[in-house]
């Protein structure tokens, strides 16, 4: 059985001795600005919570035959859906510590009271859920897929936000900015103002000191971790994970086998080829090129799309830091390059080195990257519609390794640079 990590419940303790036993200020200026903050917030989110006490507590009967349909993960590794006798169970595991459970949600019908008994340290989330903030644009996805725009009050990089419908909605105020990516810099007061009834997220190698602020003022954390699955297939399975808090989970399970059976029939038209060009990913940060190891999602799309790749045999599921010099050593002569970070132009890898122009790939003009869907404010809906749509990825694979299989059609998502 798993076990549980640390971080599987937070308490909402404020006591002087708790501060002090967990060195989380140094000093007590520190520390009575810390309560002050905190004193504050709750009475905020208290006030806010009164309000929100008139919200339904009913739900409709087709709301409530949603809540009863149980998705099976057929490709995800990060998360786990059981129907309980009397709730339903969502486990997500830690992606750094294998067979540990990292959150635990006991997802209830708003009409139905908690059980009791429940496991120590689950979140209880009433559902359907009436509002939803989120910490990353990956996250939007989902939500526009699923059909719960109305429900989203607010977001992060809100001003760096592709789809049109949310762009606008943020323009006129309608959904609020809700400060920096990754977690980082968020105004955690205009969430407590907003009160959101959930805030999906990603973690970030541990749980940031915001996000313990905002679970030990009682909001519900949805974690959302399709970025560290392998698969492209497993990624996109993700949408039942976020569907499952809003009684969608038939209408993603639905969209998902689509989406799995359009991938397949992608993936089988490779299968024979005899020719498969070699190619190069990634791009050099500040001297060090980060190369998709062999177990990353963008490598799969590789195998899938019928490639040759030099890391192939790699265990690795993050990134292999390299020297430029001994990617160039090694992938020379490599025929395709994709996704050279920002680059937008051959003129802007030229100006990033000399040494980069010595890639066969870029004498021949054969590098393509993921900002063909691009907007104004510099926005990329391969950041929001990608994971949910590997089908679309892997036709934009295909389309640029063996054009002649997918003769009339064109990317959706890449561009080849010049």
């Amino acid at each position: 059985m798993p076990k549980h990590s640390g971080t599987a419940g937070l308490s909402p303790n404020f006591l002087y001795p708790r501060l002090i036993s967990n060195g989380l200020f140094t000093n007590a200026k520190k520390m009575i600005q810390r309560i002050v903050l905190v004193l504050g917030l709750l009475c905020l989110y208290a006030c806010n919570a009164k309000e929100r006490k008139g919200e339904k507590e009913f739900i409709s009967e087709q709301e409530y035959n949603g809540y009863e349909f149980t998705s099976s993960i057929l490709y995800a590794k990060g998360f786990t859906i059981e129907k309980k006798e009397n709730y339903k169970k969502i486990s997500v595991y830690n992606p750094w510590q294998k067979d540990v459970v990292w959150k635990e949600y006991a997802l209830i019908p708003r009409n139905k009271s908690i059980p009791e008994n429940l496991p120590d340290g689950i979140v209880v989330v009433k559902v359907p859920v009436n509002s939803v903030c989120t910490f990353s644009n990956t996250h939007i996805g989902p939500i526009v897929k699923l059909g719960l725009e109305n429900k989203l009050l607010g977001m992060t990089r809100a001003e760096k936000v592709y789809n049109k419908s949310i762009s606008e909605k943020v323009k006129r105020g309608d959904i609020a900015n809700l400060g920096g990516a990754h977690n980082k810099n968020v105004d955690i007061e205009q969430i407590v103002e907003l009160n959101p009834e959930l805030i999906v997220l990603s973690a970030l190698n541990g749980v940031k000191a915001g996000e313990e602020q905002l679970a030990e003022l009682g909001f519900k954390l949805a974690y959302s971790l399709s970025w560290m699955e392998e698969t492209p297939l497993g990624r996109a399975e993700w949408l039942k994970f976020t569907a499952a808090f809003f009684n969608k989970e038939k209408l993603a399970d639905s969209l998902f086998k689509q989406t799995e059976m359009n991938y397949k029939q992608l993936k089988a038209k490779v299968v024979n080829l005899k020719t498969k060009p070699n190619i190069l990913l990634g791009w050099s940060y500040k001297g060090i090129w980060y190369v998709p190891g062999g177990k990353n999602y963008m490598v799969s799309y590789l195998r899938d799309a019928g490639a040759n790749y030099f890391l192939f045999d790699d265990e690795t599921r993050g990134n292999i830091p390299m020297s430029v010099e001994s990617v160039l050593d090694q992938c020379s002569q490599a025929d395709i390059w994709i996704y050279p970070g920002i680059s937008k132009s051959l003129n802007d890898i030229e100006n990033s080195g000399e040494i980069f122009t010595q890639f066969k790939a870029f004498k021949n003009k054969e590098i393509y990257n993921i900002y063909k869907r691009t907007n104004d404010y510099g926005a990329s809906d391969w950041w929001e519609t990608g994971s949910l749509r590997p089908d679309l990825v892997l036709k934009d694979f295909i389309q640029v390794l063996h054009p002649d299989l997918l003769p009339q059609d064109t990317t959706y998502y890449m561009n080849n640079l010049n």
